[in-house]
């Protein structure tokens, strides 16, 4: 750190105080430093008054002198000024170090989300609380998962897809058994289904299939077991109606 000597210096004959012109003490000058007068005597400056201002230690030896010439000798060294601007430092810092250097962040709001970028602020995560997580674009909640878990937003009520392919859902739909044509009841069946007569999910959760519909053709002849005593005989007439004979056995 350099010697301070900008400006000139007007001093007195056993006085304390010496005056400036053109000079900032404020800034170049502290307390404890050296001031080397034009008597070329070394003092101590004891007190800063302002930028033009000063009393040094002991009473000036020298004569009586305006507008000198006169030097400055910084005694704090750089090591003081490292130390005054590390303590600054620290101190500023102490937010960061308790939050963001925790993996702690603020909770933020929709324009200015808890994580976000620095060339796009109002898009990101936000920490909403409540145990309420949030995703942000262009300052506008699109998804948020609440504490039990449940998701809503745009990405859970909405799945865009092309008209091609909601076509090709609806073709597809339109191939699968009809849900709401089929039943427990025999006449509730889609005779080509081949499916029988169901027990659908019940109160028990049971699902079994407990008959299988025969796709028959006009003139057919056949049997099906209805217990160990019973056959039921079936014929295809050629009126398409299909008649029945229900046969007991000892």
């Amino acid at each position: 750190m350099g010697w301070y000597r900008t400006g000139t210096a007007t001093v007195t004959n056993n006085s304390t105080a010496v005056t400036g012109v053109g000079t900032d003490w404020l800034e170049g000058a502290a307390l404890g430093e050296t001031f080397l007068g034009p008597d070329g005597q070394c003092y101590e400056i004891t007190q800063i008054l302002s930028a033009t201002s000063m009393r040094i230690s002991p009473n000036y030896k020298g004569s009586t002198a305006a507008a000198q010439s006169y030097a400055i000798m910084p005694t704090r060294g750089d090591l003081a000024e490292l130390t005054a601007d590390a303590a600054e430092l620290i101190a500023s810092y102490a937010a960061i170090r308790d939050g963001a250097g925790k993996g702690k962040f603020a909770a933020g709001t929709v324009a200015a989300p808890s994580l976000r970028g620095t060339a796009d602020e109002n898009t990101g995560i936000r920490f909403a609380g409540n145990d309420i997580l949030q995703l942000i674009t262009g300052g506008v909640v699109r998804l948020q998962i609440a504490a039990d878990g449940t998701p809503t937003g745009v990405f859970v009520e909405k799945l865009p897809v092309s008209t091609a392919t909601q076509t090709a859902i609806d073709n597809l739909a339109a191939a699968c058994v009809a849900l709401a044509n089929v039943g427990s009841a025999p006449g509730q069946l889609p005779s080509n289904q081949h499916l029988g007569t169901l027990a659908f999910l019940d109160v028990l959760g049971a699902t079994q299939v407990t008959q299988h519909t025969r796709d028959s053709q006009p003139g057919d002849v056949w049997h099906e077991w209805v217990s160990n005593t019973q056959l039921r005989k079936k014929f295809h007439g050629l009126d398409g109606v299909i008649r029945t004979l229900t046969e007991t056995y000892a």
